[in-house]
């Protein structure tokens, strides 16, 4: 294998060369002067020098050929990968070349891999909903997604990397959770504590902290951090959950479930004290007991009607009830409700009133539904309308300007435009302050006289949950001693019902 090595051909010729024409010269001159042959003066001299040269020669190649493997170590340290380790003989230096080609691209394709899984796994953190910050045991920043930017109202472009915690937070709960969790013992449990964050929009926050733990091997381990069992806290992993949404919903709930306590209560109260005042001798009274008969009567309907209200706007919020889409007008729907209406107008000397176009469209809806929408206005109306007051009901088609047709191409609802009927009385109006929550369950804002008129507080709910199912929206506008208008829009055209965009608005309303 040596001779058939240049290497080692030249690493055991060269000293053989000069040591032959050392040989070679030491003879020459030991012979005599007549003796000493000119041929072999000169082979020895070209002998001694072949060496040398050809060791210079050699050594020009070997260094040229590191020098060529020294700039590939470079390029590979900067994780880039050289186009390729040139081996140009198979000789010793040729295996070396070799060998270290084929472990950069090992070497390379695991730092790509890894590259690769890093890169996977922020794009896993930063799209996640809860908050992600993880910390090194000093309390510097080694990672935050941008759900904890959003979460502590920071700007999402600001780089908080190896900065301390209290330049991300200035949370005083925050810092004493971690500083808790990096006292604590390696392997204890994770801390949780809710937080609230102000800002332009207050929030409450679950905040869970967690210890990371590192070996005695790696090199980001500190001695003078506790260790047990071979581990030491190398940081904390902070996950924080916003539960905002979560408090507002059961805060609507426990306010929904006080409602419907209370307006149980008052019909359910009023029929159980009569029933009892009947049953402990006033059945002998004949004018008594119709009178009371007649007051349980009333109550058990309001309570019917409480538990109806309920149980459908039960079913329009959780999407049960089935639409139909017949093709309806309105100037029947509205002298049906004036047909319902006329004798409770006439007994408060309220005047009905309808201005329709000859020329109105058609609409694609379920007749008992907007019937239940056009009633429950028009009564409400009635309801809140003082003698010698009116109650005008519009309609006509409102242009749109720029309605989406569900796929967000712009097209669509702007060729047909919205069916808007409007309703509107003379009465003592609604304070501005009061008309967003207006349509929200058992708002009212005078609640004595709402009682007393017979209102369970649900009506313009199932209003707005009606339109809303059939794409449409509900408009309020109302002026304190001047009226009220209730308008309602519904798309026309083929794409009417629930695939029409209620975000978009006509011309005719902000």
């Amino acid at each position: 294998m040596l001779w058939k090595n240049r290497l080692g051909i030249a690493i055991v010729g060269f000293p053989s060369l000069a040591c032959a024409g050392l040989l070679g010269l030491l003879g020459f001159y030991a012979l005599p002067d007549a003796d000493r042959p000119a041929w072999l003066w000169y082979a020895a001299f070209g002998l001694g020098l072949g060496a040398p040269l050809g060791a210079f020669v050699l050594s020009r190649s070997v260094v040229r050929r590191l020098a060529e493997l020294r700039a590939c170590i470079a390029i590979a340290s900067e994780r880039s990968l050289p186009p390729g380790l040139p081996t140009q003989r198979p000789d010793e230096l040729g295996l070396v070349e070799d060998g270290l080609g084929r472990l950069l691209h090992a070497q390379h394709e695991r730092l790509r891999r890894l590259h690769d899984a890093r890169q996977e796994f922020e794009v896993v953190l930063q799209s996640m909903t809860e908050g992600v910050i993880v910390l090194d045991a000093d309390s510097r920043i080694r990672f935050s997604n941008r759900a904890a930017h959003d979460l502590l109202e920071l700007p999402e472009e600001t780089d908080f990397q190896a900065k301390p915690l209290l330049e991300f937070s200035r949370h005083p709960v925050l810092h004493d959770l971690v500083r808790a969790v990096l006292d604590n013992p390696p392997g204890a449990e994770a801390l949780s504590q809710e937080i609230e964050i102000e800002g332009e929009q207050p929030r409450s926050v679950a905040v869970s902290a967690i210890q990371m733990h590192v070996s005695p091997q790696s090199p980001v381990w500190h001695e003078e951090h506790p260790a047990l069992n071979g581990q030491a806290v190398s940081g904390v992993i902070l996950a924080l959950h916003d539960l905002t949404e979560l408090k507002r919903l059961e805060a609507i709930r426990a306010d929904f479930v006080a409602n419907v306590s209370h307006e149980l209560r008052t019909p359910l109260t009023a029929i159980k004290g009569y029933a009892e005042t009947l049953l402990n001798g006033a059945l002998n009274d004949p004018p008594m007991v119709t009178r009371f008969l007649a007051i349980i009567d009333r109550h058990s309907e309001r309570l019917s009607r409480l538990i109806d209200d309920l149980l459908t706007l039960s079913d329009l919020e959780l999407g049960k009830t089935e639409l139909r889409h017949d093709r309806l007008v309105f100037g029947q729907l509205i002298d049906e409700v004036f047909e319902l209406v006329k004798d409770k107008a006439a007994s408060g000397r309220v005047r009905l009133s309808a201005a329709l176009p000859e020329s109105l469209p058609s609409v694609s809806g379920d007749p008992d539904r907007l019937h239940q929408v056009l009633l429950n206005l028009v009564d409400n109306g009635v309801k809140y309308t003082p003698a010698g007051g009116r109650v005008t009901v519009t309609a006509r088609v409102a242009a749109a300007s720029s309605v989406s047709d569900g796929n967000g191409d712009g097209t669509g609802q702007a060729d047909h435009g919205w069916m808007e009927v409007a309703v509107a009385d003379t009465g003592c109006g609604i304070p501005e302050a009061d008309i967003p929550r207006l349509t929200q369950r058992f708002y009212r804002v005078d609640k004595a006289r709402s009682r007393e008129l017979g209102g369970t507080g649900l009506g313009l709910a199932i209003v707005k949950h009606i339109v809303q199912a059939h794409g449409g929206f509900l408009h309020i506008e109302s002026q304190l001693d001047r009226g009220t208008t209730m308008r309602v829009f519904l798309p026309l055209g083929a794409r009417a019902g629930r695939d029409a965009d209620p975000e978009a608005r006509p011309d005719s309303v902000g």
